[in-house]
């Protein structure tokens, strides 16, 4: 039982921080190897109270050393099973149980797209976060709708920057993560993933080292070598701070 822990410990690990091994058991590699280089550049002076909106099993909480508290809130009917998860306190929708100008930093990765209505929720972001509080958000612009009936949009870097300025935050550093053949390749790496993968984890991995494994290593050699537009990408990566 200990060695199936570790086991699902290391994969689950290895699914927001990926590594070379990625390349053969994770077939979101693509999408998800940029994502914790940016988290990790933006978050270097996160200290103090954090909270982490819309944690979940709160996967980068390793990289934020120098905060004193780390709180993470989830929602009651985000679409998935929250038993393994790591929540300290479940958010309704409605109210954050935290007083005002309380959180020194923050960050909410790949949530906004599940909140049915984002505009009060980043009210109370704003709300729970001192003046100049930094946060990090991440939301995604090309992947397919996951956790229904609790996924309601999709946000190009434009749009998003303007939803947050009109709330009182100021943009510091926006980040495209992928580029035209990543995202194209991934999407095809979603289909087979869909097609292929059966209930059973170890089958998976066998699948995902003989079919997408070869999906997974052309994805990187080509867009490594694609040209730099950005106009297809596969999120945004925002850091900001709260402006008053």
């Amino acid at each position: 039982m200990k060695l199936i822990e570790q086991l699902h410990s290391y994969y689950l690990r290895q699914s927001f921080f990926p590594d070379i091994v990625s390349i053969f058991i994770n077939p979101f590699y693509l999408i998800r190897k940029g994502m914790p280089k940016k988290i990790i550049e933006y978050s270097s002076d996160f200290t103090g109270k954090m909270l982490d909106f819309g944690c979940g099993h709160k996967p980068y909480q390793s990289i934020f050393l120098h905060v004193e508290e780390y709180i993470g809130v989830d929602f009651e009917n985000e679409g998935h099973i929250h038993q393994k998860e790591q929540i300290d306190v479940f958010y309704d929708g409605k109210s954050l149980p935290f007083p005002d100008n309380y959180f020194d930093c923050a960050i909410c990765t790949e949530v906004l797209e599940h909140v049915f209505d984002m505009d009060s929720s980043l009210i109370l972001l704003k709300r729970v976060l001192k003046k100049d509080a930094r946060i990090i958000l991440t939301v995604p612009f090309v992947w397919p709708e996951h956790e229904m009936p609790f996924d309601f949009r999709r946000f190009t870097i434009g749009g998003l920057t303007q939803k947050l300025e009109k709330h009182g935050f100021e943009i510091i550093k926006a980040h495209k993560n992928g580029n035209y053949i990543s995202v194209i390749v991934q999407l095809q790496i979603m289909f087979l993933h869909h097609l292929l993968f059966t209930r059973n984890v170890y089958l998976n991995l066998i699948i995902n080292a003989v079919f997408i494994f070869p999906f997974t290593l052309a994805g990187i050699i080509f867009s490594s070598m694609s040209l730099k537009r950005k106009e297809l990408y596969f999120n945004t990566i925002i850091l900001a701070s709260k402006k008053h």
